[in-house]
């Protein structure tokens, strides 16, 4: 939940700014400092739904294994583990592997930021920096339908299951000719309830008028302009520090 109500428009600049320092940063020194100030604006301006992070945790150990991997092949520095004369693992394979696990969790929290807004103020958002509304609207949709796959993919496994079918006793090939038959009324499904939201939208006149008005109006406040002046300052100074 917000617990510092802020405009869409700089939830939407903070993750754009968080997201592009954590891309160009390549030390553990600045994604250390840059996790640091996204887990605290995190923590000022909101987190996600406890669903996304509960994706997230999920991921968390997926990011782990590719650190892991990472410092694996790319020895640098002292080793640390060496078999047969082969460098498993380094002090450089370790730092590059904290980089990127760095820079995966600024990424997801700063992701956590702009959701923790809402889809309707995220339209709003959008239609304020002049991007049509069906193509906001769409964009909301299109985000909006990717946890039903995952709910009905879910469901048909679960499904499965419950008539004594073992996924993981089958073979890889059997696997995932299972999944594809799965797969597709997964995605009629998604297809039909994607029909029937364009009904219930022309239904009520949806794009009858050219212009549109809202019932929920967003401005910046003298806050915005504050948290937008401080975020492009350190943005310019981060990128200044690090590149001189």
């Amino acid at each position: 939940m917000c617990k510092v109500k802020i405009d869409p428009r700089v939830r939407l600049l903070l993750t754009v700014s968080l997201s592009t320092l954590a891309v160009l940063f390549n030390t553990i020194t600045s994604q250390g400092l840059l996790l640091t100030a996204t887990a605290s604006l995190s923590l000022a301006f909101g987190s996600a739904s406890p669903r996304f992070l509960s994706g997230a945790r999920r991921l968390l150990g997926f990011f782990v294994l590719l650190a892991v991997l990472q410092s694996v092949f790319n020895p640098a520095g002292d080793a640390l583990i060496v078999i047969k004369g082969m460098t498993l693992l380094s002090t450089g394979g370790l730092a590059l592997g904290a980089c990127f696990l760095c820079r995966m969790s600024v990424i997801i929290l700063s992701a956590g930021i702009i959701a923790a807004a809402g889809s309707r103020a995220m339209v709003q958002g959008l239609v304020a920096l002049k991007l049509p509304f069906e193509l906001a609207f769409m964009t909301t949709c299109a985000i909006s339908f990717l946890p039903m796959i995952r709910t009905d993919m879910r469901d048909s496994l679960v499904a499965l299951e419950l008539r004594g079918v073992a996924l993981s006793k089958l073979p890889k090939a059997k696997r995932l000719k299972v999944y594809g038959y799965l797969l597709i009324p997964v995605i009629e499904g998604i297809i039909i309830k994607a029909k029937e939201l364009s009904c219930a939208m022309e239904m009520r006149a949806f794009r009858a008028y050219k212009k549109r008005t809202s019932y929920t109006e967003i401005s910046l406040s003298a806050r915005d302009y504050a948290i937008i002046a401080l975020t492009i300052v350190a943005f310019t100074g981060s990128l200044v520090l690090y590149f001189r």
